[in-house]
């Protein structure tokens, strides 16, 4: 019988339990690196009490207290599912001096700020400037303010895609608070409709001015509508050509009718038509005679607040037809000549920090 011995050194031994340890931790190193790689992007922290769950505090002027960055979707996104009025991101500026944004945004192809809603406002502001305070009357402060060279605000209503919901407004303005305001300038508000029309509110509206512009765009307001240029209406030929005209300008407040007469044996007492009688002062109107036929001449022989006669010159007694107009003061209007301009403003409102 054949006997075999085999011989193990310690060496031999101690190699064999190196190169065992070596695989199980090159295996532990693969089954870690691949659930790290699972989960290595998602970080989850929960907390049900304390300020939050994440916090991040910087100190630096132009450092971030919290940085998202993102090269094909959103860098930063909150969701929350609450429904007492709590945000899915809030953002809040503290400071009690100088100019400050609780939310920024900034976009170099798009909105600045876009908001979407499928039950409220898609962007709603609130202005709650200085409550008991005596001096923020000095500026106006506005729930949402635009300015740029394009749209300083864009807002479109239309719900369930319809523009005939008369309730849905495009931009929304409301100004609460007194209207004595030191700068003059009052509380503004602004509502326009998407169905049509336009609503403009300065101050109280029972003692301010007020305009409102309606679905075909008559403009009724409540307060002197100055312009920088001529005023002008459009017109349509028999031709179908549309053409504008002139308003005619005056130094003075000045209203006026025309119409035709006819003398008789050279005289005719025109009575000056009751509506417009009760419009105008009385203080002082103006005739202008055209005969529209071969007279002497034609003069106002007298006046009255109800008519007026006139006569043929050197006792002419024709009987001929003759235009006149009518130019007169209103009774409601100031008597003034060539009032100084107000000053030229910017038109947009004045804010902390924004040059006029």
């Amino acid at each position: 019988m054949w006997r075999f011995t085999v011989s193990i050194s310690r060496r031999t031994v101690v190699g064999a339990v190196l190169i065992g340890i070596t695989v199980a931790v090159s295996s532990l190193g693969i089954v870690r690196a691949e659930r790290d790689g699972i989960t290595r992007d998602v970080k989850v922290y929960s907390c049900s009490s304390g300020s939050a769950c994440l916090e991040g505090k910087a100190t630096g002027h132009n450092t971030f207290g919290v940085w998202g960055n993102s090269s094909a979707g959103t860098g930063v996104q909150g969701n929350s599912s609450a429904t007492n009025k709590n945000s899915g991101v809030a953002g809040i500026s503290s400071a009690t001096s100088g100019t400050g944004y609780g939310v920024y945004g900034r976009s170099s192809n798009g909105p600045g700020v876009y908001g979407t809603s499928i039950l409220s406002n898609a962007i709603e502001g609130h202005n709650e400037c200085c409550p008991g305070s005596s001096s923020y009357g000095t500026l106006p402060s506005a729930g949402v303010a635009g300015f740029g060279q394009t749209d300083g605000v864009m807002g479109v209503g239309n719900p369930q895609g319809e523009s005939k919901y008369f309730g849905s407004s495009g931009v929304l303005g409301i100004a609460y608070g007194p209207s004595n305001w030191s700068s003059g300038i009052g509380n503004a508000a602004i509502q326009a409709y998407s169905g049509g029309g336009v609503d403009i509110f300065a101050g109280d509206s029972s003692k301010g001015g007020w305009c409102h512009i309606d679905a075909l765009g008559n403009l009724t307001c409540k307060g002197t509508v100055i312009g920088y240029g001529t005023l002008r209406s459009r017109h349509r030929t028999e031709s179908g050509r549309h053409v504008l005209t002139y308003a005619s300008e005056s130094a003075t407040a000045t209203v006026e009718d025309v119409g035709t007469a006819r003398l008789t044996s050279g005289t005719a007492n025109v009575q000056i038509e009751p509506a417009f009688a009760s419009v105008i002062d009385h203080k002082w109107y103006y005739v202008f005679l055209t005969p529209m036929g071969d007279t002497r001449g034609l003069y106002v022989s007298m006046k009255t607040a109800s008519g007026f006669q006139v006569r043929e010159n050197q006792r002419g007694r024709s009987n001929v037809e003759f235009d006149y107009r009518i130019v007169a003061h209103p009774l409601d209007a100031k008597d003034d000549r060539l009032p100084d301009a107000p000053m030229q403003t910017n038109a947009r409102i004045a804010m902390p920090g924004m040059q006029r």
